[in-house]
């Protein structure tokens, strides 16, 4: 598997549509360049997976216990505002106007690699999210990737 990584700034249109970045766009599989899903990310983003790891993720959603009530509020909470998208003949992609809101997407917005899948912040509350986060990056890092057996 390879990772999707980098940080592109872009603008949204009149219409809430961006264009997908090139640089981005051609770190995809050929196959997955086309068809997308979008929803809430944990954070004030949205997510955008293409459509194969979507179906990936819900494999392993749907693979829990769904007598659990905790694992059926996730599967509800994790695809609730989900979107299928696709690229335009431009290339651009439409963020709905529901997630939009939820994200606070105006004009300005910000893709971020990460993983399998893209984030999508508005500018704004990603220099908040970035500004919050860095100064304890060390400390983050220092817990997140620390060698157990090696500590």
């Amino acid at each position: 598997m390879s990772f999707i990584f980098g940080e592109f700034e872009c603008k949204a249109d009149a219409k809430g549509r961006f264009l997908m970045p090139a640089a981005l766009l051609r770190q995809l599989p050929e196959d997955h360049r086309q068809s997308f899903v979008m929803n809430r990310g944990l954070d004030k983003c949205l997510v955008l997976y293409t459509q194969q790891v979507w179906q990936e993720e819900l494999t392993k959603i749907y693979g829990k216990n769904q007598f659990v009530a905790e694992n059926r509020a996730f599967a509800r909470m994790f695809q609730s505002g989900a979107t299928p998208l696709e690229l335009d003949a431009s290339n651009r992609l439409l963020v709905p106007k529901k997630l939009a809101e939820h994200a606070g997407i105006d004009k300005d917005l910000v893709l971020i690699g990460s993983g399998n899948k893209i984030e999508v912040w508005s500018k704004e509350a990603f220099e908040v999210q970035l500004a919050q986060d860095l100064p304890q990056l060390a400390e983050i890092s220092e817990r997140v990737m620390a060698d157990k057996d090696n500590a």
